[in-house]
Formats: C-alpha cells, sequence, structure tokens
C-alpha cells in the first residue's frame, strides 16, 4: 500500500496493525528534542529482526506496540540539533547505534550499556530508521566521515555484533568454527581472519551463504543438516578447535559447539532460536571447562572504534556483504529477497 505524499510528512515504512505485513506511508516530519540529533537518512539495511516483524511472529507480537515506524541499521546526515546539542557538525555523516539505553541503570553505571536493562531499540520500541528521516538521541550517533559509504555505514551495527562476539578470547593462531553464515556469521569470520586465526570453518545450510562465507575467507565449509554435523566439523577443522562463534540460533548447533569445543575453550552465542536449547551442561560445559558468552549488541563504545578501524582502513571489505539494494518502497521486495536466503546484507535507499 502506498499514500499520497505531503510536505510536512516523510515516507516510511510502517508496523500499522497488529498483524502481518508492512505498509509504506506518510508519518509526521519527526523533530529533535532536546539531547537528540536530526537525520537525513543515507541508507538502511534489513535485518532479520526486521522479518520476524514483518511476520508478526510471537516474539514481535509480545513486543511491538503499533504504529511503529520499523527499522534500525542506518546511516544519515546530521541535519538539525535539538536543544543543548552542539555537534557533530551539520552535514556529518554517521552510523547510528540501535540500542537506546537509559545511563541511570546498574548496568549502566558501571559501564555495560549493552546490557542496559532498560534498553529501547529502534523500529521495534521507538520509532525507527526505515524513513527518509530520523530523530535519534546524540549520544547514539557514530561520526563516520565521508570516506565511508552510506551503505557500509548502514551495515556497521550488525557488523559490530561480529566483532563483540570475536572480542571475548585470542583468535591469533587459532582453529575457529562460524555456525550461521548469514551477514554477522560471514563478518565474524572476516574478523577472525583479520585477527589472525589460523583456521575458519563456516557451517550454514544454505548454499548461496556458504559460497558469501568463502568469500569472506573461511578455509573450509560445511553444509548443515538437520542432524548434528560434528564429525564433518571436526574433519574441516583439521585441529582442536578453540573457539565456536553460534550465530544459528539452532539448538542443534548449540548443543553440537559445546561437544566440539575442546577443554577450556570458548564460545560466543549470538544466534537466538525459536526454542529452549537442550546442551549437556555436565559433560560438555562444566567437566570441559567452556567458557559461554551470550553477545548482546555492541559494546560502547569499544566495539564501535574497532569497526570503525576495520572498516575506515579497508582491512574488512564490508561492501562484499552487501550483495542486493531495494527502494525504501519496494520493502516487500527486500522482506521476500532476505526470506529466501539468497542473499547477503540487503540495503534500502529512500528514492
Amino acid at each position: 500500500m502506498q499514500a499520497t505524499h505531503n510536505h510536512d510528512a516523510v515516507l516510511a515504512i510502517l508496523k500499522p496493525t497488529p498483524a502481518p505485513g508492512f505498509v509504506v506511508g506518510d508519518v509526521p516530519m519527526p523533530s529533535a528534542a532536546p539531547g537528540q540529533v536530526l537525520l537525513r537518512v543515507a541508507a538502511a539495511s534489513v535485518c532479520g529482526t526486521d522479518v520476524h516483524l514483518y511476520d508478526w511472529n510471537p516474539w514481535a507480537a509480545a513486543r511491538v506496540i503499533p504504529p511503529r515506524v520499523v527499522g534500525h541499521e542506518v546511516c544519515g546526515e546530521v541535519i538539525g540539533w535539538g536543544d543543548g546539542v552542539h555537534g557533530p557538525a551539520l552535514g556529518t555523516r554517521v552510523a547510528v547505534e540501535s540500542h537506546i539505553v537509559c545511563g541511570y541503570c546498574d548496568e549502566c553505571r558501571r559501564g555495560d550499556f549493552h546490557v542496559c536493562e532498560n534498553t529501547r531499540i529502534l523500529g521495534v520500541d521507538v520509532d525507527g530508521a526505515f524513513a527518509t528521516h530520523l530523530a535519534v538521541p546524540l549520544a547514539n550517533v557514530w561520526p563516520v566521515g565521508d570516506a565511508v559509504p552510506p551503505d557500509v555505514a548502514a551495515a556497521m551495527e550488525p557488523f559490530g555484533n561480529a566483532v563483540h562476539a570475536c572480542s571475548y578470547g585470542e583468535l591469533s593462531g587459532r582453529t575457529v568454527v562460524v555456525f550461521g553464515c548469514g551477514p554477522i556469521g560471514c563478518a565474524a569470520i572476516a574478523v577472525a581472519r583479520v585477527q589472525g586465526a589460523a583456521r575458519v570453518v563456516g557451517v550454514d545450510r544454505n548454499e548461496y551463504r556458504l559460497n558469501l562465507a568463502e568469500r569472506m575467507g573461511a578455509h573450509s565449509i560445511v553444509r548443515a543438516t538437520d542432524n548434528a554435523v560434528d564429525d564433518a566439523v571436526r574433519s574441516a577443522a583439521g585441529d582442536a578447535i578453540d573457539c565456536v562463534l553460534e550465530m544459528s540460533g539452532s539448538p542443534v548447533a548449540v548443543a553440537s559447539a559445546t561437544r566440539l569445543v575442546r577443554p577450556g575453550g570458548w564460545i560466543s552465542l549470538l544466534g537466538i532460536g525459536d526454542g529452549p536449547d537442550v546442551v549437556d551442561l555436565s559433560s560438555d560445559v562444566v567437566m570441559k571447562g567452556l567458557s559461554l558468552y551470550g553477545i548482546a549488541g555492541r559494546r560502547i563504545p569499544a566495539t564501535w572504534e574497532q569497526v570503525t578501524a576495520y572498516v575506515q582502513d579497508g582491512v574488512i571489505d564490508v561492501r562484499a556483504l552487501i550483495t542486493h539494494r531495494f527502494g525504501l518502497s519496494d520493502i516487500d521486495g527486500a522482506i521476500a529477497l532476505m526470506k529466501s536466503g539468497q542473499c547477503g546484507k540487503v540495503t534500502l535507499t529512500p528514492e
């Protein structure tokens, strides 16, 4: 559905009612409240979360109160300041941290902003980024400079998930397995390679994404099935597995990870599954002395600093992860492509 356009309104992608689907229509032009900046959106990208919102799955239905402008991965240009804000300079290109934190809970006070108990997420709890304009707190914009293209800057938020997941142990000289080779998994493969991993194995059930995993630097790939692929992964790794980066959310993969990692190794858990996982904690975690890390969002500012270094120096080619581009009003086409799995990162550009 497309609404007519008037000059006091901006084009946005909406979840108008608690039902499947999105609507492309007009919303009032946002304004920068005190402590906020107003952005003209240059590029946004589509995430699996947006597919859940589109489908109106149980998670979305329990979390989101329509009407809501959706979308949370975004790059924009600063075009206005709210009261008390004196920068970044108008015209500055910025990436956006999608988690709006409170600053006063115990977690925030100790600097653990990524697990703020009052986190509000763009496009989920507050109006989001699939629009021509967006107002966000000053604390949530990250200046990137003109050298970083808008589509890459929009992808820095999910790329940051991968960088965060890779940050809990030494990867140099180590053997790493990545379960789930969507855009974040493929980014993690690239990060592990840059950090000097001796061998990186990518595991997925999707041929397109396994090919992307190889392009991003996986030494070998394993096609996942409905059953555990432990033997195939061990064979591809060829050595003791020091670390698993779990990006799929598959209960089978999580259990495999605990069996595959060597005693004393570690696992980053980023994927979110649809049901509870069955892991033999006694044998496969406790007695092996494994460390399990839950990866929520990005560490602020450490992850953003690391991502910026990778992106600005061209150390990692984030553009290789961006495989398709759509206009804002063709969100249905973008979501359909995401569901097909025949894509990497999908970018949206305001017309």
